[in-house]
């Protein structure tokens, strides 16, 4: 079996060595693992300088490809020739193991950069998502003062329900005296000027969300950047299930 691996992320070498071991000889001629996400300019693959069309010319009959996000033109090529696809942002099961890696590492950030315990934060989170529901469950189990941020009704009545303070994100909506406020949300949310200047915003987002200029630390790729042995077993787990059925 041809293995072939693009980049230099830790999770893709990883993922790749795990799918060698797991599938030995016969299984797929050609193994292709691509980089999370896939590639950023709809051009090349990530991090590097490998073009779309040079993936999609690897790919035959006897080839499984795994990516992120993978782009139409590899997808195209890979259903015409009745290759093996794995698309890791299709998969449920993926993305929240992904979601669990990427609350544990921004609250490994906190616990690790600050002065503060967790007890003594008062800490925001915006978005209820996969990652949001998990940053609330670990930071409130490590006592941190809490208050949700969401563009749900439905959500922020829920949570007030069930004891733990949310907002519905309006003009109303009061964002002093945090400590952290941690955006979850791909998209601009909440007006940053309403922000204490001492509260640091953690931005998980892919994209620039915020204009402030101090004070946001950019935590992208959480997975990969602390846990890349971790995200690898995730990324490996979720390919073998898919494409091959049954556990890693």
């Amino acid at each position: 079996m041809e293995i072939r691996t693009f980049g230099n992320e830790e999770r893709t070498l990883v993922c790749a060595g795990l799918l060698k071991e797991a599938l030995g000889e016969g299984r797929v001629g050609r193994l292709i693992v691509l980089p999370i996400p896939t590639s950023v300019d709809e051009k090349n693959i990530k991090g590097t300088d490998v073009s779309l069309g040079e993936i999609a010319a690897l790919t035959d009959e006897n080839t499984a490809v795994i990516g992120y996000d993978i782009p139409g033109e590899i997808t195209q090529r890979g259903e015409q020739v009745g290759a093996k696809l794995f698309d890791a942002s299709l998969d449920e099961d993926f993305l929240l193991e992904n979601a669990e890696l990427t609350a544990r590492g921004t609250v490994g950030y906190i616990l690790t950069n600050s002065k503060l315990d967790a007890s003594d934060m008062k800490i925001g989170i915006v978005g209820y998502g996969r990652i949001g529901k998990r940053l609330l469950r670990l930071l409130l189990f490590l006592g941190a003062k809490i208050m949700l941020y969401t563009t749900r009704k439905e959500v922020a009545l829920s949570m007030c329900q069930t004891g733990v303070p949310a907002c519905l994100i309006d003009e109303n909506c009061d964002f002093s005296g945090l400590d952290i406020l941690i955006n979850t949300a791909p998209a601009r949310q909440i007006d940053e000027e309403k922000l204490d200047k001492e509260t640091l915003i953690i931005d998980l987002a892919s994209g620039n969300v915020f204009d402030r200029k101090e004070g946001v630390v950019k935590l992208s790729s959480v997975p990969t950047k602390y846990y890349p042995v971790s995200a690898g077993k995730v990324y490996a787990k979720a390919a073998y299930k898919a494409l091959f059925g049954g556990e890693l």
